[in-house]
């Protein structure tokens, strides 16, 4: 386009040559007092100025005239503008409608009766599009949006110092007149950005996002993740989300809102069901989720075999050092369930996810929150504590949740074994920075381990338990025990750690001895 760039650099010479030629052939007062100072600085006076005049006005009405009812109509094409404005009339289907409409707003401006009251109004608006356009283009570049493919590249910061320098003229000219047009197009973008519109032209923000996502997951893959910057990034797998909408909830109570939320559908199936179309099963989900307002990604896989699947899927989740770490699942059926979730276990352990398997009383999940109780059995913090009593901790600090009182548990053989316990987890809250009341029980001979939790919790609204690793063969044994020690309990979590971090998830400054 050198025909285009030189009449726009011939054009820019001659409006900088104007002034500088009235600046050198009369003076300040005499440029501010006579509007028509022009006609005595040019040689031949008003016989060249008038008619420059002349048509420089003619010119500029016709091709607004000819431009604006072309610009509407393609407006109204894209269902941005009423549709009637898309309509045309006559041999040369000129759209009547946009043109009728810029009759009338020119007859406005007319009756106005100042240009100069008018110059202001019209100047901003061009101002406003040529900032946008170059805005448009720096963010495409930036975007790095394949679909960008100008034939005369211009580098994204000149674009962006070009839209700058607008919106800068704008204000210096008028800053009332400035502020009102900047107004009149966040109104229109409001009430377009409102309207349900599908599009071929697609979305430079998504381009912009990818982009800025790209470079922020390159520099997250070369940070570490340490013990202090963990936070927890949830892969919640459900049969159907419309019957796990409270594991759901209890994955975004979890996460809080400093982590990522996953939620996954696994369909068994050789391949994907011809009747099943998992991009409309992923869009249904994130409607729900929309919905109910919970913040999160979902995803429908197809798998041969739940338990092989969910490994799989656990393993592939995620990208550039920004993966899933915790694993949360709802309680299976019955002990066979629980068997193939701690034979998953193992594998979830090397793969350094660590897992949660809840059970959740829904009868007594949304009381009161000043009422609500959250134990934690406590065996220490190598021993999945510090997962447990951070879940807790997150868990209370939602506001339905709010008040819960947090109950610190745990049980000792003698009584220099309880005043030890009891001296470290006294010593431990604080230094946490967690409040939370402590109860060190001696358990008596005739009682096991699954009847002291029963005798403590069986009020409590939650119950975090440890979820050791099982022997290999062991599962079976493991999974009645597990059975056994749920029952009686409201909502209860049994928490396995596998996170590289054991120990370290809640900050302190020293172990105690």
């Amino acid at each position: 386009p050198r025909g285009s760039i030189a009449a726009v650099l011939l054009g820019f010479a001659v409006y900088i040559t104007i002034p500088v030629l009235l600046f050198l052939g009369a003076d300040t007062q005499a440029l501010i007092d006579d509007p028509m100072v022009w006609a005595r600085v040019a040689p031949l006076g008003a016989l060249l100025i008038l008619p420059g005049l002349w048509g420089a006005i003619f010119s500029s009405a016709v091709g607004s005239v000819l431009g604006a009812p072309r610009t509407l109509q393609a407006l109204a094409l894209d269902h941005l503008a009423p549709k009637q404005f898309a309509r045309t009339m006559g041999p040369h289907e000129e759209p009547i409608f946009g043109l009728v409409l810029t009759l009338l707003i020119a007859l406005a401006a007319c009756l106005l009766g100042d240009l100069n009251t008018v110059a202001p109004i019209v100047t901003m608006f061009f101002l406003t599009v040529y900032g946008t356009v170059n805005l448009v283009a720096a963010f495409a570049s930036l975007s790095g949006e394949i679909s960008w493919r100008p034939t005369l590249r211009i580098p994204w910061i000149a674009s962006l110092t070009a839209g700058i320098a607008c919106i800068v003229a704008m204000f210096l000219i008028s800053p009332l007149a400035a502020v009102a047009a900047l107004s009149a197009e966040l109104i229109v973008w409001l009430f377009l950005a409102r309207k349900e519109r599908t599009t071929a032209w697609g979305d430079a923000r998504r381009g912009l996002y990818e982009a800025l996502m790209q470079w922020a997951l390159v520099r997250i893959s070369a940070h570490p993740m340490t013990a202090r910057s963990w936070r927890p990034h949830i892969m919640i797998f459900v049969q159907k989300i419309e019957r796990s909408l409270d594991l759901v909830h209890f994955g975004r109570w979890f996460a809080q809102g400093r982590g990522i939320l996953t939620i996954c559908e696994l369909v068994e199936a050789d391949l994907a069901p011809e009747e099943l179309d998992t991009q409309a099963r992923r869009r249904e989900m994130e409607g729900f989720l929309k919905q109910e307002g919970v913040v999160a990604f979902a995803e429908t896989d197809v798998v041969r075999d739940i338990e092989d699947g969910l490994i799989s899927v656990a393993q592939a989740n995620g990208m550039g050092g920004l993966n899933s770490n915790t694993l949360l699942m709802g309680w299976p059926g019955g002990t066979k369930g629980l068997e193939r979730m701690l034979r998953s276990l193992r594998a979830f352990s090397q793969l350094g996810k660590s897992l949660i398997l809840g059970r959740i009383d829904t009868d007594r999940l949304w009381a009161s929150p000043a009422d609500r109780e959250i134990h934690v059995w406590w065996g220490g913090l190598q021993r999945n504590g510090d997962l447990m009593l951070l879940l807790a901790y997150l868990l209370s600090r939602n506001a339905e949740w709010r008040g819960a009182k947090l109950v610190v548990t745990s049980l000792a053989s003698t009584e220099l074994m309880r005043e030890r316990t009891r001296q470290h987890l006294d010593e431990l809250l604080p230094e946490l920075r967690i409040k939370a009341r402590t109860e060190v029980l001696i358990k008596p001979e005739n009682m096991t381990v699954r009847e002291m939790i029963f005798a403590q919790s069986k009020d409590a609204d939650v119950t975090f338990l440890g979820l050791p690793l099982p022997e290999v063969g062991g599962e079976t044994e493991a999974a009645q025990r597990m059975a056994k020690m749920a029952e009686g309990l409201s909502t209860v979590f049994f928490v396995n750690n596998s996170s590289p971090f054991g120990g370290e998830l809640v900050e302190r400054s020293s172990e105690p001895t």
